[in-house]
This record gives structure tokens, C-alpha cells and sequence, in this order.
């Protein structure tokens, strides 16, 4: 497969991998010799379109955090997390009647999470206080409460199998779905984690669009 050096490349990131992975990879099995970068990052644990972005579309990088993200979100409720995710120290809350709970108490509850709003930025996170990232300040025991404003454009309820919630959720960058999760859980006065996060869509690119990380040793560049 032939593309361009001044390319966005979509790629599906699967678990296990961190974005800057996607990337090591890329230019070992390509030996691409130029610049390049990614459209934003997904946690490890998550799957799904990354983008990398190839000589001049590393300029674009701005304009990508700009595009709508579309994720597949799994919350586990009756849990907490230390991380807000699976990765975390886990805590089981008290044994929960999910037989009180139904599927119009959860749309109801999300629809509260639509539009503009100011969200905790997770303790856990790569934004920085003072310069330092607040995960390691976390692991250090110290939390700095952060809020920014973030967008939700809307959320759909999509499977609810107790205790599993899963809703696909159209978004502005910079939403933090760990957080989403967790609030969301708080909501319906259960708690709730981020137990499965696949990012279906980065404005027009799409799962389908995407190469997979094996697919890297039979790209070439067009002259």
C-alpha cells in the first residue's frame, strides 16, 4: 500500500499499547525518516482510531483536537476505582439492588451529562499543576482539584446488563470518559468505573478506515 509522507494516517490502537507505541512501531517497520506525530492519545487499556499524523499533518494537530470523538464506553457500576478504571485499586461498594434501577433512571441520568459543562480533571491524568502531571502527583498522594470546560454533544444508552452500562458518547476533544464514568455512578448513587473504552470515530475517520499495527511492514511512500 502506497501513501503520502504528508499524511493522516488512522490506525487501530489495541489494548495493551500506548499511542506513542503506534508510533515507535510505525517508524521502525516503515523506517519513515520524517517528522511525524498523533492526533491525540488513548489510556492503554483502550482500543480503537488513533491518528498519526505524517510531515506537514503533524501542523494539524490543533485543528484535530477541534474534530468530534465518538467512544464505546463500558461502566461498571457498584465498583469504585482508584483511577477511575480497571487499572486502578478496585473497591466492590455494598451489595446493590440493580433490580430498583431501570433503563429510564439511566437515560434520565445521562442526559444530565449533555451540553456544556465544567469537569473534574481526573487525579490521574497527564494535565500538570505547576508544571508537574497530576498522576505523578497522585502516586505521590497529593490531589489538586481541576475543572475545565468540556462538551458532550450526546449520549446514548446502549446495552445495560447489570452491572455493566455501555453508552456510546459524542464528544468535543477533551472530555475525560474515566471521569464521565465516575460521576455518572455517583448519579444513580452507585458508584460507577470506566471498565471498557473503544474510540469508534475521530471526525470522518472511522474504524474502518483504520490499518491495523501489522499492516505497518507493507506501506510504502509515494515519490
Amino acid at each position: 500500500m502506497v501513501i503520502s509522507a504528508d499524511q493522516i494516517l488512522p490506525v487501530y490502537k489495541p489494548i495493551g499499547y500506548s499511542t506513542y507505541d503506534l508510533v515507535r512501531i510505525f517508524k521502525r517497520e516503515t523506517k519513515f525518516q520524517g517528522k511525524i506525530g498523533h492526533g491525540g492519545t488513548l489510556d492503554p487499556f483502550a482500543t480503537g482510531v488513533a491518528l498519526l499524523l505524517l510531515g506537514k499533518a503533524t501542523t494539524r494537530f490543533e485543528e484535530i483536537r477541534a474534530w468530534t470523538k465518538i467512544y464505546l464506553a463500558g461502566v461498571r457500576l457498584g465498583a469504585t476505582s482508584s483511577t477511575q478504571d480497571i487499572t486502578g485499586s478496585i473497591t466492590q461498594l455494598p451489595a446493590i439492588d440493580f433490580s430498583t434501577l431501570d433503563k429510564k433512571d439511566i437515560e434520565s441520568a445521562i442526559a444530565g451529562f449533555t451540553g456544556r459543562f465544567e469537569q473534574k480533571v481526573p487525579a490521574y491524568s497527564a494535565a500538570k499543576h505547576e508544571g508537574v502531571p497530576l498522576y505523578k502527583l497522585a502516586r505521590q498522594g497529593i490531589e489538586v482539584a481541576k475543572a475545565k470546560t468540556v462538551e458532550i454533544f450526546s449520549i446514548e444508552l446502549v446495552y445495560f446488563r447489570p452491572p455493566i452500562l455501555t453508552c456510546r458518547v459524542a464528544c468535543a476533544g477533551g472530555v475525560y470518559i474515566r471521569q464521565l464514568s465516575q460521576d455518572l455512578g455517583e448519579k444513580l448513587g452507585i458508584g460507577g468505573l470506566l471498565f471498557y473504552l473503544e474510540r469508534e470515530k475521530v471526525g470522518d475517520y472511522g474504524l474502518r478506515d483504520c490499518l491495523g499495527v501489522g499492516d505497518f511492514k507493507n506501506l510504502s511512500f509515494a515519490d
